[in-house]
């Protein structure tokens, strides 16, 4: 059932056993188990059915930190941020779960082995398909990796999962209900048991209440939820890392290489009509390297290229996030107009191109290093319409984030000058870094996970410390993001989270 929120009463409630906060990939994932097996499951989205792009954000955020893009980086619709995934799967590597010396806060309290139990369960409920049912295609050049490197898959679907076309599934045949246009407040507590959840629409404020919460709001609006609840009188104190160690995976274009051949790239099309997995390859360090020369596990990305100029990183990633032409503006126009490149780039991905280039473009996305000064806390100066402070965002790269990615640049360009398909190198200056890298609009890490409350907000299994029942079902559990698309771990952590959440009511 599919609930418009602004038409409940003042005070009304609503009862559920389980009440999950937000419809994007963590909270779909969380709830596939449970609707499945029958669960009684209510979701609350802040959102629309659909957002448009000229219609007031249904949360509102204060920005004093780097830019962050958060008006294109946020999915406040009925989806979440599935509505503009691109349909990207990587699990995280082995070297992400380790407690690395130099690095700083890092280390999960799960190894990877638990988690890639999980993750073939998360490929199949996002069609991202290992084995032959997919149309298995390969995009991108096929580069031998230098000495110091691994190639690494990344799969896509074409067309990528829609968290919305199964939760309206869900919702028209009575297995779950969903509460849109519904801003969570504030769960009520006593005793260190969540009552209620307090909600908002339309100026009017009604209750949820549940025997279970999960908190599936990202990484922005999460910390928010909780920080509101904990400043109740009895509540349990919240752990110290709550909002802090907001981490993306700064990204951007930056070098270039120039193979002896031209190497051919296909386009992201489909032959035969149908869904299709196609594969990518990054390279990331080798664990080896990274021990050998302290550095994160970054990622690079060979994209063809059509001439020696630089590619104008800021204005392409302004495209990121948007889905389709409902968000194009002006400013998009006038980039495409400005910049060929654009233009070649989108025809590229959209038609059935064939071509074949000489020139290698770098793209990197990195590992943010954990930063506890980096953060979400609540705002001293702005309050939401229902008297709430907003989250106030302060994203924050640092100086050791810039001087980990020069050695890492200068290592990458001097293995590629010894590779022998290489003509020659054009190697950028680190500085052009620092003016262009972006975010990847991968929201995490402001709840991370620890085995004890003194290093993180959440415990091994999710569960809030100081809370018998809620927890935190999507990105903000990272303690360390790796370098690759986050949503196939959130999709892992997720499905784990229900089938714990299905064998504990049992």
């Amino acid at each position: 059932m599919l609930i418009d929120a602004r038409l409940l009463d003042q005070d009304a409630t609503i009862v559920a056993d389980i009440c999950i906060v937000g419809t994007g990939m963590g909270a779909m994932s969380v709830a596939h188990a449970l609707v499945r097996a029958g669960r009684d499951v209510l979701f609350v989205e802040a959102g629309p059915l659909k957002a448009a792009r000229r219609s007031r954000p249904a949360v509102q955020t204060e920005n004093v930190g780097r830019p962050f893009g958060l008006s294109v980086s946020r999915g406040l619709e009925v989806g979440g941020g599935t509505a503009f995934w691109h349909g990207v799967c990587a699990p995280l590597d082995q070297e992400d779960f380790l407690a690395r010396p130099w690095i700083p806060h890092s280390g999960w309290p799960i190894d990877h082995a638990e988690l890639a139990r999980w993750y073939p369960l998360a490929r199949d409920f996002l069609g991202s398909q290992d084995g032959a049912s997919a149309t298995a295609q390969r995009a991108g050049p096929v580069f031998p990796a230098a000495d110091v490197l691994d190639a690494k898959p990344y799969r896509y679907r074409v067309p990528p999962f829609r968290g919305k076309e199964l939760l309206l599934e869900w919702c028209r045949h009575g297995r779950a209900r969903c509460l849109y246009h519904a801003t969570a407040l504030q769960l009520l507590q006593a005793q260190g048991k969540a009552r209620s959840l307090l909600v908002g629409s339309a100026g009017k404020q009604f209750r949820v209440i549940a025997r279970r919460f999960v908190i599936a709001a990202g990484a922005l609006e999460t910390p928010r939820l909780l920080l509101n609840s904990l400043q109740q009188d009895n509540a349990p104190p919240p752990s110290w890392w709550l909002g802090r160690n907001l981490i993306d995976h700064p990204a951007g274009y930056l070098s270039q290489v120039r193979f002896k051949q031209p190497f051919d790239e296909q386009s992201a099309g489909e032959d035969d009509g149908g869904p299709a997995t196609r594969t990518m390859s990054g390279f990331m360090l080798r664990g080896e390297m990274q021990r050998r020369h302290r550095l994160p596990n970054h990622a690079v990305f060979i994209r063809k290229g059509i001439s020696r100029l630089p590619v104008p990183t800021a204005a392409m990633m302004s495209f990121l996030g948007m889905r389709g032409p409902r968000d194009v503006a002006f400013t998009h126009l006038a980039s495409m107009v400005r910049h060929p490149y654009i233009l070649w780039r989108i025809a590229h991905q959209k038609l059935p191109l064939r071509t074949r280039s000489r020139y290698g473009d770098l793209f990197f996305m990195t590992e943010q290093l954990p930063n506890p000064d980096s953060r979400v806390r609540l705002s001293t100066r702005s309050r939401d319409e229902f008297g709430f402070p907003i989250a106030r965002v302060d994203w924050r790269l640092s100086e050791q984030d810039t001087a980990m990615f020069a050695d890492y640049h200068a290592l990458l360009m001097a293995s590629l000058r010894r590779n022998d398909s290489v003509r020659g190198l054009r190697a950028d200056p680190v500085s052009r870094w620092e003016e262009t890298v972006t975010s990847a609009a991968h929201h995490l890490g402001t709840a991370r996970m620890a085995a004890t409350p003194e290093q993180g907000v959440v415990d091994c299994q999710l569960k809030v410390f100081g809370f018998e029942n809620v927890w935190v079902g999507d990105g903000s559990v990272f303690p360390t993001a790796g370098s690759v698309n986050p949503s196939l771990t959130i999709c892992a952590l997720g499905h784990r989270l229900g089938a714990h959440m299905l064998q504990a009511a049992r």
